[in-house]
């Protein structure tokens, strides 16, 4: 989940399932890739940003879903932000701006809400 300046990055989806809806950049992690890597990678892809992991955010599963999503918080060090195959748009949103009707995913929403809580807890985001 890329951060800054107190406000996070999120992308409107163009491409299937759940096109135009917001969410954070993520996909699949190719054979022999790190995980890590990976999210550093989609990020880039998706919103032409580079970030540095500032560590896990949280796991999240559900039932009848067949991936597991592992979501760090990241910091964007560089890049200028932009529109690729897979997203219609990308914008910063402070956090009184995230689209909450308008999210793609219950783990975009999910992960969203646990680094809202996160942001508010005193001493929080690290």
């Amino acid at each position: 989940m890329p951060c800054q300046d107190g406000r996070i990055w999120l992308l409107r989806r163009n491409i299937e399932p759940s096109w135009g809806s917001w969410t954070f950049p993520g996909g699949y992690v190719d054979l022999g890739e790190c995980v890590p890597d990976a999210a550093i990678r989609e990020t880039y892809e998706e919103m032409r940003l580079n970030v540095r992991l500032d560590g896990l955010l949280n796991l999240y599963s559900y039932a009848n879903v067949g991936v597991v999503l592992v979501v760090y918080r990241a910091t964007v060090t560089g890049g200028v932000a932009a529109a690729t195959q897979e997203s219609q748009e990308v914008r910063a949103f402070r956090l009184e701006e995230i689209p909450w009707d308008k999210l793609a995913f219950p783990s975009t929403r999910d992960a969203l809400l646990d680094y809202v809580k996160l942001e508010q807890t005193p001493g929080g985001q690290q």
